[in-house]
């Protein structure tokens, strides 16, 4: 089988948007910081660039400065800054870890005062995903919600049928022996150190009834749970099969979705804005994209929908004004624009009800699939740690030695059960 080689972020589709950050300000302009690792990627950065130039346009006094950050580094650099009190006044990330922190600027007063107009189109369980100890810190930009995606053309050679795509863990692992070639490979394990890591090794817990923490998140459940240790030696058991791409220790998002684009693996779990950087990728893919629930190993399957939010921080020297960006950000326009053209599926009530929004019905699927989705960041604060450290530690390690996987999984419980319980 061919190695795969090194996977590297193009990180190309930022320059312009590097460009803009370094414009001069007139003397009078209130210059607002903008943290974001969207701003990165090329599905997103042309439609940032819009929505940056329409805004200063519109309002000549405020300059919208882009940050620009790998997703690897993108929580270190912003709480590196928080602690000095210089982190950028924008920025989308994890609300509770950031909130508890003392990061954040509270948003109630901004939010009260914008109307019911705007305040109706936002559902109450949305709200409370970024509400921390009974205020509200972020708006709610979109959702991400974990589906399996295929590629018909790599199915139909390997003479798969693209209208039966698997439903069951037997049948998926079927289908990774026979799309898994000596040109690619069914699919990819992601180890990467991200929380991308841990969504996706969540969505094959839930796909298996399983659970990761108790109710009240005082207690690590990875070793304890039989359901959840089934899911994670089925998942990690993928590589012992020699169908998934190699070097799973440094594939995280963007990686996976450059294998995907490049036909190196036939599926790939993903979020709906995956799509969009595939197709931006590889424009030859378009209407050749399958999408289907991840395969289950219970009668109720479930997966997970991550909630991206932007929150003002509290270093912000004009809280003012970046909340009127962040209304600019989530207005119907910029939303419905960033469902089209970045698959970022909007959580405003009132763009995902329009007819080019309900009517696709690739949307319709992924609305199907979320409808049940578990909702992450979990709501503790030390969610980031444990999300994007421990848990892709505990991977890597399983990877190279699956025979310790037991003692590997006691060891995270006994290190995330100790984070949960020291607030």
């Amino acid at each position: 089988m061919r190695n795969s080689g090194k996977w590297l972020l193009a990180a190309s589709c930022g320059t312009m948007l590097a460009a803009m950050s370094s414009l001069p300000s007139r003397a009078d302009t209130v210059t607002i910081t903008w943290q974001s690792t969207s701003l990165s990627e090329k599905q997103f950065a042309p439609l940032a660039e819009e929505m940056i130039a329409e805004f200063e346009a519109e309002n000549p006094d405020i300059k919208i400065k882009p940050i620009l950050v790998a997703r690897k580094e993108d929580w270190t650099k912003f709480a590196t800054a928080a602690q000095a009190r210089k982190a950028p006044c924008i920025y989308r990330g994890d609300v509770t870890t950031a909130a508890y922190n003392g990061y954040l600027h509270p948003l109630d007063e901004f939010f009260e005062a914008s109307g019911d107009d705007f305040k109706s189109v936002w559902p109450q369980d949305i709200l409370s995903a970024v509400t921390f100890e009974g205020s509200l810190y972020a708006l709610p930009v979109y959702a991400g919600i974990y589906a399996e995606i295929y590629n018909r053309d790599l199915v139909e050679a390997a003479g798969l049928d693209p209208e039966a795509l698997p439903t069951t863990w037997d049948e998926y692992s079927q289908w990774m022996q026979k799309l898994t070639t000596e040109d690619q490979w069914g699919t990819a394990i992601l180890a990467g150190p991200t929380t991308t890591t841990t969504r996706t090794l969540l969505s094959w817990i839930y796909s298996n009834g399983g659970r990761a923490f108790n109710d009240d998140y005082t207690e690590s459940l990875f070793s304890k749970d039989p359901k959840t240790v089934e899911a994670i030696k089925f998942y990690l058991g993928l590589a012992e099969k020699d169908v998934a791409a190699p070097g799973p220790a440094t594939i995280n998002y963007a990686e996976q979705t450059t294998l995907f684009a490049q036909g190196k693996i036939a599926s790939m779990r993903n979020a709906y804005w995956g799509l969009a950087k595939v197709l931006n990728d590889n424009p030859d893919l378009k209407g050749k994209l399958l999408v289907a629930w991840p395969p289950a190993n219970t009668d109720q399957p479930r997966t997970v929908a991550k909630i991206t939010a932007e929150m003002i921080s509290s270093s912000c020297e004009h809280p003012e004004q970046a909340w009127k960006f962040l209304q600019h950000i989530v207005s119907p326009k910029w939303q419905t624009r960033a469902m089209l053209e970045a698959n970022y599926m909007p959580l405003r009530t009132d763009v995902a009800e329009q007819p080019e929004i309900k009517n696709d019905p690739v949307v319709a699927k992924f609305l199907e699939i979320g409808a049940v989705a578990k909702t992450i960041p979990a709501p503790t604060p030390v969610w980031a740690d444990v999300a994007g450290k421990d848990v892709v530690q505990a991977l890597q390690e399983a990877l190279l030695e699956p025979e310790r996987l037991t003692e590997i999984l006691q060891e995270l419980d006994e290190t995330v059960t100790a984070k949960l319980n020291d607030l």
